[in-house]
């Protein structure tokens, strides 16, 4: 799927991909994105629901 610049599963920046879309890459960098940003898919879930994105 694709949406202006965000790419694949996890609607990625295409530039966190660099030019590799496949599967396993984008559960690689999707991945490395959460647990640098929140800490963990978890956590990443209380901070969205907390602030009412989901």
């Amino acid at each position: 799927a694709r949406n202006g610049q965000y790419v694949g599963k996890y609607q990625l920046s295409a530039s966190y991909l660099n030019g590799d879309y496949s599967a396993a890459n984008q559960e690689k960098v999707a991945n490395l994105y959460v647990s640098s940003r929140y800490g963990s898919w978890s956590a990443a879930k209380a901070f969205w629901q907390a602030n009412g994105w989901y």
